[in-house]
């Protein structure tokens, strides 16, 4: 797919055309077709076009308990049994939510593809939940919220971060699983009309890799999720601004810190909001600022200055609304915050102001696209790349022209790029440390 358009892109990797075949059903469900004969398995992901920031203030914690109620049963399938059919069919299943998206996976054989694709359609349309599953569910999701971000520090000034960053209870600045005092509180009423609102076939992609074919999976979809009546889909909204009155500063001392942690987080464009042409170069700017171990931030403060013990940089394009370009450094023993905050501010005015090699863009250029090479083997994350696209506005048509778009980066592009989000009116800056006195 990628061919090399000028000298300057010899070195670059061929990113070759996966094959894949996508169409939609009468009823509007979008399926998309991944063949692929490496191995005798095949995983079918279904994802819906809703998470958690499609939720309100007050009501957080929906789209993440619904994932749970939906291995509860319906009239054809008990409660719990859905797993264990899996299971006993020698596959394996699971199911996630993020910001925007809520999936459902299974990987088995072929000859089982039938199975899981007849028990997945039949909970897009007929899910049942009692009062006493409720119960029961609810205190699992609240010690999930509990060993996961209540008793991890960490997590707690993220949620903290996020709310300065993208603005209180605002999508977004709200966590996935949602605030403890919502989630004692939601009801069958409230995730009823939220399964009915968001779980309509319009409102999902079907998503299947593997050792299969398109002719196949049409059959099977038309079979099991054709008969499923279509209704309306609702247009989901994002805000285009962050949080007001930044930069800001975050902390948080705790006696369960070990090593503290130093971050600033900037609002950024998607591939869906703002100055969206600085996504590719975003991309670029994260993974040789801070995405390896050879990455400028590594260099400087791990192997030269021995400032940190790590240092790193993310950013991800694939967002409905904004995101967030991020860094991240763990200080070395005995070194003061502010040498640490020095240096990485140091390192990015070297960035913006002395510009980036076009050796440096090319090796940034090659990770990210040997990794897209790699993917293409992966039943995970394969099909889960084409989930984040496609349940935030992405085509297929986007996800081919990602390898020429990487490509098409100029060292002058990744500059441009960090002057755009590297700017204090969007930042958030926070600090993790041990409390005062513990060990």
């Amino acid at each position: 797919m990628l061919a090399p358009a000028a000298p300057a892109l010899a070195k670059l990797l061929t990113v070759g055309r996966r094959p894949a075949e996508s169409f939609a059903l009468a009823n509007g469900l979008q399926v998309v077709v991944l063949p692929s004969r490496r191995a005798p398995i095949v995983t079918q992901m279904l994802v819906y076009k809703v998470g958690s920031a499609d939720e309100t203030f007050g009501h957080t914690g929906l789209a993440h308990f619904l994932e749970h109620l939906m291995f509860k049963g319906t009239d054809r399938v008990a409660s719990g049994e859905f797993s264990r059919i899996v299971s006993r069919n020698g596959g394996r299943d699971n199911a996630y939510t993020t910001f925007d998206s809520t999936g459902y996976h299974q990987t088995v054989a072929p000859d089982r593809l039938d199975i899981v694709m007849r028990m997945e359609a039949d909970r897009m349309n007929g899910v049942r939940f009692t009062e006493r599953d409720l119960i029961s569910e609810r205190q699992v999701v609240l010690e999930e919220r509990r060993s996961r971000t209540d008793n991890v520090p960490s997590a707690l000034l993220d949620e903290a971060t996020r709310e300065q960053l993208f603005g209180r209870h605002k999508p977004y600045s709200m966590p996935v699983i949602g605030y403890a005092d919502d989630i004692k509180k939601l009801n069958i009423t409230e995730l009823m009309a939220f399964y009915r609102r968001f779980y309509v076939p319009g409102n999902a992609v079907l998503i299947v890799a593997g050792d299969t074919t398109p002719d196949a999976v049409r059959k099977l979809a038309e079979k099991h999720y054709g008969p499923i009546p279509s209704r309306k889909v609702e247009v989901r909204r994002r805000p285009a601004q962050g949080g007001t009155d930044l930069p800001q500063r975050v902390s948080r001392a705790d006696a369960r810190v070990v090593e503290p942690r130093w971050s600033c987080d900037w609002l950024a464009p998607s591939y869906r909001v703002g100055e969206t042409k600085y996504a590719p170069a975003l991309q670029v700017l994260a993974r040789l600022f801070g995405g390896t171990e050879t990455s400028r931030l590594w260099r400087s403060l791990v192997i030269d200055s021995r400032l940190a013990l790590s240092a790193s940089a993310g950013y991800s394009a694939a967002s409905l609304g904004l995101t967030s370009f991020d860094v991240s450094v763990h200080p070395a023993p005995s070194r003061a915050v502010v040498e640490i905050e020095t240096a990485v501010r140091l390192e990015m005015k070297k960035l913006t102001d002395g510009g980036v090699t076009a050796d440096e863009v090319e090796r940034a250029q090659n990770q990210l696209l040997a990794a897209a090479i790699y993917a293409q083997d992966s039943l995970a994350s394969g099909p889960r790349l084409y989930a984040a696209v496609l349940s935030t506005g992405g085509t297929m048509a986007d996800i081919e022209a990602w390898p020429e778009q990487i490509a098409a980066v100029r060292p002058s592009d990744v500059v441009a790029a960090a002057q755009l989000v590297w700017r204090d009116s969007g930042a958030v800056t926070s600090l993790l440390s041990p409390a005062e006195g513990s060990r």
